[in-house]
C-alpha cells in the first residue's frame, strides 16, 4: 500500500486475459464498472479522527456513480450495527439510505443478525430498490442437525442487472460458512450457512446457461484470504458453462485492505466503517472478460462538496431523533479507556455488570464480557458509549465449571472481574454473570463450546426495559460514578485477574 497525502490508492492490477473461441467472438467491447463498500457498521456520522466520512459524503458519491452508465453499486454486509444513529432504529435509517442511493445489492453479514432475523425481514420489506442477498443461508433443524430449505425471508439467492450496453450481470451474495459461530446462538440456531463455493458454482451455471448472464459477480461477506483459501474453486472454469464461475469477488468481514487473485479473478476488500471503497472495471468482449482494473481508494480523497438532497433529509430526520438521546453526558473519564488492552472499557463493563448482579441479589463469583469497539475519554456521551459498545448483549447468570471460566479468561479478547477471593478450582462450579454471546456460544458443529456445562439460573433485568443489555448496565454505572479514572480499570489490578 502506498499513501500519498490524504489519498490511499491501491492500484491492484490491470490484467489482460486470453481470448476464448465461442459464438460471441465478433461481439463488441463493453465495460462494466463496479463500486463496493463493506462493513460500514453504522458509521453514519463524519469522524475526522478515524477517517470515517459518514453516510452523507459516501452516499452522495455512490449515488452519483450509480447514475453513470454501465455501473453497479454493491454492499457486502455488516451495514447497520455499530452506532446510535443506526442501532436505535434497528438499521432502518441505513436501509432507507440504500434505497435512496439505489444499491444494486446488499449481502447479509453476520452482524445483520445481532437483533434477530425479524429485523432483517422488516428491513427487507422496506427495501424498495436494493435486493437483499442471502444465497447460502438456509433454515436448520438444530436438534437433528439437518439442513432444510433456503431462508427466502432473509434474502434472494441472486439478482440480475442488465446494463445500458445490454451486458447482463448476475450478482451472487454469500456469507462465510464459519460465521454462524460469530452470531449469538439464540439468533442463529434456526439457520445455517452452507458452503459458499457449492452455492456459487450451482447458481453461476444456472445464470450463465439458463439466464443468459454475461458476467458473474460475487459479493461475499468473507475475507479475500478466506475466499481464496477455502472457496477458491469459484475462480475455476465450469464444465457446464465453459466459463469461470466468478469474474470478480468483492469481499468483507476482516476489515482489511485486501487484493488477491486466483486464476486471474480479483478478490478485493476495502477496509471498514466507510473509510474506503473498492472499484473494479471489467472489459468484456468475445464472450468473456478480457481484462480488469481493480483499485481501493481512501474516502478522504472524495471531492464531494454538496450532498444529495434526499440523503440530507434522511440524515437530518434520523440524526435529530438520535441526538436527543445520544447527547446525554454520562460521566467524565480521566485518561483513556481503550477498546482493548490493559486499560480497556471492557474492564469497566465487567465491574458494572458485577455491581448490578449483586444489586439484583445474585451471589456471583465472577463477571465476564469481551472487548469494546472504540475508546472513550473526557466527557462521555451515550452516543460515545454506543460506539464503544454497539451490541445489545444481555447478561446471563450461569453456573459453570472453573475449568471453563479459566479457559475463556485466557483469551485477550475476554475480560473478567473477580469477587471471589479464593483461587479458582477447575473442578468446582462457580456463578458467573456473562454476556449471552459467550454464555450461549456454539461451535461450527452447533454444540455449546465456551461454557458447555453451564446452567442458566437467571439474567439481569430492569423494569420498563424488555432487554437490559450490557451497554445500558454500563450507562447506569457511569451515571452513578460520574468521575472515572481510567487507571482504576486496569487489567494489572488484582480484581481483574483470576487467582
Amino acid at each position: 500500500m502506498k499513501k500519498s497525502g490524504l489519498l490511499l490508492v491501491l492500484i491492484m492490477s490491470v490484467v489482460m486475459l486470453p481470448s476464448c473461441n465461442n459464438s460471441n467472438n465478433n461481439g463488441k467491447d463493453r465495460e462494466v464498472t463496479l463500486y463496493a463498500m463493506n462493513d460500514f457498521h453504522g458509521a453514519a456520522v463524519y469522524n475526522k479522527s478515524s477517517s470515517e466520512l459518514g453516510i452523507l459524503k459516501q452516499g452522495t458519491f455512490f449515488k452519483q456513480k450509480g447514475k453513470e452508465k454501465n455501473t453497479l453499486i454493491l454492499n457486502s454486509g455488516d451495514m447497520w450495527q455499530g452506532s446510535i444513529e443506526s442501532n436505535l432504529n434497528y438499521g432502518q435509517f441505513l436501509t432507507e439510505v440504500m434505497n435512496t442511493v439505489e444499491f444494486d445489492c446488499f449481502t447479509l453479514g453476520n452482524h445483520e443478525f445481532d437483533w434477530g432475523a425479524k429485523y432483517i425481514t422488516s428491513n427487507m420489506q422496506i427495501s424498495s430498490s436494493t435486493p437483499f442477498l442471502a444465497s447460502n443461508i438456509y433454515h436448520f433443524d438444530i436438534e437433528n442437525k439437518k439442513v432444510l430449505d433456503h431462508a427466502d425471508e432473509l434474502g434472494e439467492k441472486y439478482t440480475i442487472k442488465t446494463l445500458e450496453s445490454g451486458l447482463k450481470d448476475g450478482i451472487i451474495g454469500v456469507i462465510g460458512s464459519d460465521q454462524i459461530t460469530s452470531i449469538s446462538s439464540q439468533f442463529a440456531d434456526e439457520y445455517t450457512f452452507i458452503n459458499p463455493e457449492e452455492v456459487i458454482k450451482e447458481i453461476s451455471d444456472d445464470l450463465r446457461v439458463n439466464k443468459g448472464v454475461d458476467i458473474v459477480v460475487v459479493s461475499a461477506h468473507a475475507s479475500a484470504a478466506d475466499m481464496t483459501s477455502k472457496y477458491g474453486g469459484i475462480a475455476e472454469y465450469s464444465s457446464v458453462s465453459n466459463k469461470k464461475y466468478a469474474d470478480v469477488v468483492f469481499c468483507a468481514h476482516s476489515h482489511q485492505y485486501e487484493f488477491e487473485y486466483v486464476n486471474d479473478v480479483p478478490f478485493i476488500q476495502a477496509s471498514s466503517n466507510g473509510v474506503a471503497y473498492s472499484k473494479v472495471t471489467l472489459n468484456y468482449s468475445k464472450g468473456q472478460v478480457q481484462s480488469y482494473e481493480a483499485t481501493n481508494t481512501e474516502n478522504l480523497a472524495l471531492d464531494i462538496s454538496e450532498y444529495d438532497t434526499s440523503l440530507s433529509n434522511l440524515y437530518n430526520k434520523y440524526k435529530t431523533e438520535t441526538d436527543a438521546i445520544g447527547s446525554e453526558t454520562l460521566a467524565y473519564v480521566s485518561g483513556t479507556l481503550y477498546s482493548s488492552g490493559t486499560n480497556s472499557i471492557a474492564n469497566l463493563v465487567v465491574k458494572a455488570i458485577a455491581d448490578e448482579a449483586t444489586n439484583q441479589g445474585f451471589n456471583i463469583d465472577y463477571s465476564m464480557c469481551n472487548n469494546g469497539r472504540a475508546s472513550v475519554k473526557g466527557n462521555v456521551t451515550y452516543a460515545d458509549l454506543y460506539t464503544a459498545l454497539p451490541f445489545d448483549n444481555e447478561v446471563f447468570i450461569v453456573k459453570a465449571l472453573g475449568s471453563e471460566i479459566r479457559n475463556e479468561a485466557k483469551y485477550s479478547s475476554n475480560y473478567i472481574y473477580r469477587i471471589n477471593e479464593e483461587s479458582l478450582d477447575d473442578t468446582k462450579y462457580y456463578t458467573i454473570a456473562v454476556i449471552d454471546y459467550l454464555a450461549l456460544h456454539r461451535n461450527s458443529s452447533r454444540n455449546y463450546d465456551y461454557f458447555p456445562s453451564a446452567e442458566i439460573i437467571g439474567k439481569l433485568t430492569k423494569d420498563g426495559q424488555s432487554i437490559y443489555n450490557y451497554r445500558d448496565i454500563t450507562h447506569d454505572y457511569l451515571l452513578k460514578n460520574s468521575k472515572i479514572t481510567a487507571s482504576d480499570y486496569s487489567k494489572n489490578l488484582s480484581q481483574f485477574k483470576l487467582i
